[in-house]
Formats: C-alpha cells, structure tokens, sequence
C-alpha cells in the first residue's frame, strides 16, 4: 500500500478553523474537556509530514467476552483456580510452533499460525460488556463505556484514500470518531448497503446520464474558477465530483453485490449449518479488499457471553468462525495480499476460571486477542496467565513473562496496530496509547 495523504500546516488548516471559547460553550463542551481531549491527542498539525496507509485493517469483534480458555489460553491441566471443562490434548497447535490455541479453531493454527501473534493475560480493567468493547475499539478506559476518541480502525480510516475508507458489516463495532480526526470519516454500514448500491448505476442508459450530470457540474465548475478564481469549497466540490466520476468508471456498484462465485471459496466443506449471514459478511469483505476498494472492515460474531453450557454454546460458534477466518485468510494470502493486512480479533473481556453452576463461565476482567497477517512474525504467543487466570507481566521486547516487566493491556494492541499501519510516528499523536515492541516485529526473509 502505497498511498500517502499530506498533514496541512497551521496556515493552511488549523488557525482558519480555531473553535473560539463561545461555540464550545454553546454546543455543550466545556473549554476544560476540549483541553482534556487536546491533551491526548499530539499536535499533528504543526508537522507537514507525510502519512502513508501502509496496511488495511480487519477489525474483528468476538462479541459478549470470549472464554479464553477455548481461544487463546488453554490450560495444560486442572489448577488452584481452574475447572476445567475440556481436554487439552485437543487445543491447536499453531504450526510450526509450541503454541496452543482453541480446540475448535484446528484450521487456523494448521494453516495460519505461522502468521499469527496470540495475546495472553489482557488487564481488561473491567467485567462490563460496554467499557471492555469500547476499551478494545479506542485504548480508552471508561466505567460508563461512553468516551470522546477515535476508535482505531476510524483512525486508519481518517488517513485513507480508499474508494470506502470503512465499513462495518456483519456484527462489527460501530466505528467512533473525535476532534483529533484531521480528515473526516465516510462509513458504509451493513444495513445501508441496498441504499449505497442504488446510487450506482444498473444500466448504461443510466450511467450515460450520471455522467452527463457530472460533466455539467465540471463544467459548472470551470466557470466559476474562471469567475472567481479558486478556493478551498471549489476545489472540495471538484474533488468529490472527481471520485464519484472514478466510481462509475471502475463499476463500484457491482462490486458491492455477492455472486454466487465471489460465495464459492466459503462453500467449499463448510461446517453444519454455517451461518449465512457471516459468510456473507466474509465473502464481501473479501472481495472489497481484493479490489482495493475499502481500507478498514469491521466485522463481527456474537454469542460468546456464555454464562451456561459452555461446551454446547461455544462449539459451534468457534467452528464457524474457524472455518470462515481460515478461508478469508488463504484467499487473501492466495491474490498476494495477506502482507498488506493485518487481521486483529479482540472481545470484551474473557471468562472466570471457575465453572459455575450452569456449566458455564461468568465475567473475567482478563482477555485476550489475535493478530494474523500484516506481515507479522507470528508462531508466538505475547504475555500469559497464572494458574488462577490473572495476567501476568512481560518483557516489553520478547513478549515472555517477565516479573520486572509490564502489564499487557488494550493501549498495546492499539499502539501496534497504528504502528504497523500507520507508522510509529503516528503515535505521536495519540499518546494515549502505548507502544510494545513485541507485538510490531515483522517475518524476515
């Protein structure tokens, strides 16, 4: 990925837009929570730097806090704090490597865990459903789940060039923004998908006559600037005219509907009763990226808030998700674009050791996550738990434990995520966030 966006200078942007102490009062915000906000969010706009989207995003969330016991962190055996529910003989072994993930996530560690970074022992800092999603999204902790920032994907988004710079789709994380967006967001949602296809055309009769309004507004255009000479509104209205011109001329619109063949890859054994909506989602996802057409996806899967029968709830789950994630990940890596995307699973927070009375797991303020792709260096695990599933620290450089070390938490996994696709510059801006080498080391050769 090569496209870069140029950071404006002080001239050009943020002194002709400076937000005078009346309009803050009389929309609301206090000239105190606007500092609070500047406080965590560097100064870009004194830096005429440029900022090159160097990887797309997928920005998957487990919904209802996954049991990490059966993702991220099986257990060798029964401890003090652990009941265990499972055999471990049967958790994944990533290959090529000692690292063990889930017992029904075999296609994953068989043919991707060379490529994948499995994070251990998470400080979620919460049990509340809310607070531990939003604190995954943004790298902000907030006892309400309510706070001002830019949700990560949202951030990568803002520096983008891409036809659809978001979009959620399937059960993703509703993207947030803030004041430290220089460049605003477009989402396409899911549920306006219908709608944002209708604006293309369907036939050539309808297309000839789009582009017959666009000429006119160019031409529009042409006058104005001949009149007036150029400003900032002329010049946003003929790049906008411009995009939506490349638009049609690329067939968008088509490239927003699914096929039968664009399905095919995700029709090939897949699991009993494999849920069609979150193939779907994956199929166009897939086939977005594969047309370098979007440069963030949020995508998602519920049911994981397992307060009973746990095997029986989660299996099925875990086996779709398995089965869809694989597949995405070897057609991504098939078309030689799996580098240029770094795949991130987060979910609320993970599960109690103990099993309760209904056979299933409560609220555990202890996560984890997984990384895939983006040219990552992956077979490794970063962080870990003790017996009683409370995380321990690590070494900020290896990832292993460390009892000098830090504790692992969702300001790291935001930090990486910037750094890889954005740059380690870039956080700079957001020093909220905070940087662990272990999580940002790339394959060699």
């Amino acid at each position: 990925m090569t496209k870069k966006k140029k950071i404006l200078t002080p001239k050009s942007t943020f002194l002709t837009n400076q937000i005078s102490r009346r309009s803050l009062i009389e929309s609301g915000i206090s000239m105190s929570a606007f500092a609070s906000l500047s406080s965590l969010i560097g100064n870009r706009y004194a830096i005429g730097q440029e900022v090159t989207v160097a990887k797309r995003l997928v920005w998957i969330n487990m919904s209802g806090g996954w049991d990490v016991l059966e993702a991220t962190e099986p257990k060798v055996s029964s401890t003090s704090g652990i009941d265990m529910v499972y055999d471990y003989g049967l958790a994944s072994q990533l290959i090529g490597s000692e690292v063990r993930i889930g017992r029904w996530l075999g296609r994953l560690a068989r043919l991707h865990g060379d490529k994948m970074v499995v994070l251990r022992g998470i400080n979620m800092g919460t049990t509340s459903h809310m607070a531990g999603r939003v604190y995954m999204d943004t790298g902000i902790l907030s006892n309400s789940g309510e706070v001002n920032s830019a949700s990560i994907p949202s951030i990568v988004a803002s520096e983008s060039q891409a036809t659809i710079p978001i979009i959620q789709l399937n059960g993703g994380s509703d993207p947030q923004i803030d004041r430290g967006l220089l460049n605003p967001v477009s989402v396409v949602r899911a549920q306006n998908l219908d709608l944002y296809r209708a604006m293309y055309p369907q036939t050539d009769n309808q297309l000839n006559q789009k582009l017959l309004m666009l000429d006119h507004l160019r031409q529009s255009l042409d006058r104005q600037e001949a009149m007036l000479g150029s400003s900032d509104r002329l010049s946003a209205v003929r790049t906008a005219e411009s995009k939506v011109r490349v638009q049609f001329d690329e067939q968008v619109g088509q490239k927003l509907e699914l096929s039968d063949e664009d399905r095919t890859a995700f029709t090939i054994e897949p699991p009993a009763n494999l849920n069609g909506g979150q193939r779907d989602a994956f199929a166009l996802a897939l086939k977005l990226l594969k047309n370098d057409l979007v440069t963030c996806v949020n995508l998602g899967l519920g049911g994981f808030d397992t307060h009973a029968n746990q095997e029986r709830s989660l299996q099925p789950i875990m086996e779709n998700f398995d089965y869809l994630l694989s597949t995405f990940i070897t057609e991504l890596d098939a078309a030689g674009q799996l580098d240029d995307t770094l795949i991130v699973v987060y979910s609320d927070f993970g599960r109690t050791p103990k099993v309760n009375q209904r056979n299933g797991r409560d609220h555990w303020p202890f996560g984890g996550a997984l990384m895939l792709g983006g040219g990552i260096e992956g077979g490794r695990a970063v962080g870990g738990t003790d017996d009683d599933m409370r995380g321990l620290k690590i070494n900020e450089n290896t990832g292993l434990i460390d009892e000098n070390g830090i504790t692992l938490n969702p300001t790291h996994l935001g930090a990486a995520v910037l750094e890889l696709t954005l740059g380690a510059d870039y956080l700079g801006y957001r020093s909220y966030l905070e940087r662990l080498p272990a999580l940002v080391r790339l394959r060699t050769g």
